[in-house]
């Protein structure tokens, strides 16, 4: 039903062309390769470096591989939307099942046989209408309705994904104008910046994980400039896209675990347009889209990384988006409070609140005042290339860092703390300088700093056990 919306084709024609083509769901191709539709991996295919398998289908035959069965059907409606011979299928509706099922048949999908050429065609209609598939048509109409989609979106290689919000469909995310969000529709946020209280991980996170099931990934401004475009262990397959703004100001956005890429380095993209499609590459545990943010201030030469959250909501505000990013698991939404907090003014130029004095820097910088954000942004921020996504180190340094201010606020606090617990109180401080600095002395001799190393190096140690046995050595 998702493809169906996107791209216009019947979800009871794809349905039932998984069947044909994958037996039912039992043919080697599809229980191993997670091939449904049996696509055969053309010579652009295998040069690009996709995976294919080598099968005896009347002959030794390359078909494309893929991680799962979404991949392939993604890539089942871009191969019939992307090849001309089937341009005729996209001039019916996406409940005119019969129509589609004849033109796909024609345009010499399967096998025709001379004395029965519309074979293909009559078991397509056959499974729909046997196991009343078009309801499934009837549900991605209903459902793309209410939520203000547009049927067939992509139709026709279409990536600019722009919707009024019929019938109160509001809250998807790209709307006319000059800015759109990474993602069309719903907006969920499973993963946080830093030391986000959803994350699963201890470490900090330079981005945040936004739910996306192999889907399209666009640009979220005008004018981007395509500055990277690969893949590591780390980040998968992942596009950079730098946007330049009037004041002199600069922001790159990186999108990662790509399943694939659409724009190559230099290429230069609008709000709305597709870059890539989301997936499961790279250090991942399901398919998702990872955005990290950084931002070059004018003057500046080099980036420094932020919370994607603000760069969201301050596109928002200036494209006047109507959608929003939703925590996961509690519908909470993440941008009301940092929209109100932004002033955009005619040119497009943010509206910044001065920072009033050095000591609250880091608090402006990473929007809180825990210690561990600041340290979370300072490391993030500690060589602008790559998009590292926190590591075993880090974590040693948080929890080493974490020490060093605890330890600063018992000296800071030492006398409170020892009333409050029902330890020997020293005695009050007075104004003089020299009793003051006395006191100071008595604190700092007080702290074991061998057993807080020791500590920190045991935490490290039970949370981070493969990074110990990946490198035979205890890191910390």
């Amino acid at each position: 039903m998702e493809q169906q919306q996107r791209y216009g084709i019947p979800a009871s024609v794809t349905l039932a062309q998984a069947a044909i083509e994958s037996s039912w769901g039992e043919s080697a191709l599809s229980r191993e390769d997670k091939n449904m539709f049996g696509i055969h991996a053309t010579k652009g295919w295998i040069s690009s470096g996709n995976p294919y398998v080598v099968r005896n289908d009347m002959g030794m035959v390359e078909f494309c591989k893929y991680g799962s069965e979404a991949e392939s059907f993604e890539h089942h409606s871009r191969f019939l939307m992307e090849n001309q011979r089937y341009s005729r299928c996209f001039t019916y509706t996406s409940d005119d099942h019969a129509h589609w099922a004849q033109a796909i048949c024609d345009a010499g999908y399967a096998y025709r046989p001379p004395g029965n050429p519309n074979r293909y065609a009559d078991t397509i209609e056959s499974i729909i209408n046997g196991n009343h598939l078009e309801r499934y048509d009837q549900m991605a109409i209903a459902d793309a309705r209410q939520k203000g989609i547009e049927i067939g979106y992509m139709k026709g290689g279409q990536t600019d994904f722009r919707v009024s919000g019929v019938n109160g469909g509001g809250g998807y995310a790209v709307m006319p104008g000059n800015y759109s969000f990474p993602l069309a529709g719903e907006l969920v946020m499973s993963d946080g910046f830093g030391k986000d209280p959803t994350s699963y991980r201890s470490h900090t996170h330079n981005g945040i994980d936004l739910r996306a099931s192999y889907v399209d990934v666009l640009a979220t401004e005008d004018e981007g400039k395509v500055v990277g475009v690969g893949s590591d262990s780390t980040s998968g397959k992942y596009v950079t896209v730098v946007y330049d703004r009037p004041d002199g100001s600069k922001w790159r956005v990186s999108y990662c675990h790509l399943s694939e890429q659409s724009v190559s380095e230099g290429d230069t993209v609008s709000a709305g347009m597709k870059v890539g499609v989301s997936g499961n590459t790279g250090n991942s545990t399901g398919p998702h889209l990872h955005l990290t943010v950084k931002r070059q201030e004018a003057g500046e030469t080099s980036f420094k990384a932020v919370d994607p959250l603000g760069y969201l909501a301050e596109i928002a505000v200036a494209g006047q988006l109507e959608g929003t990013v939703t925590r996961k698991g509690t519908g909470e939404d993440l941008l009301a409070a940092r929209k109100e907090s932004i002033q955009i003014d005619d040119s497009g130029r943010r509206l910044a609140e001065p920072v009033k004095d050095d000591g609250q820097l880091l608090a402006h910088l990473s929007n809180s005042t825990d210690p561990k954000d600041w340290l979370s942004l300072l490391m993030m921020n500690n060589g602008e290339e790559g998009v590292s996504q926190g590591g075993g180190l880090d974590n040693l340094i948080s929890t080493l860092f974490m020490g060093v201010i605890a330890l600063a606020m018992q000296l800071d606090h030492g006398v409170t703390a020892q009333q409050d617990s029902g330890q020997k109180v020293i005695p009050a401080l007075t104004d003089s300088p020299s009793d003051r600095q006395t006191v100071i002395e008595r604190q700092r001799n007080g702290v074991d700093v061998n057993a807080l190393r020791q500590t920190a190096s045991l935490n490290f140690d039970i949370d981070y056990p493969e990074e110990q046995q990946a490198n035979n050595v205890r890191l910390a």
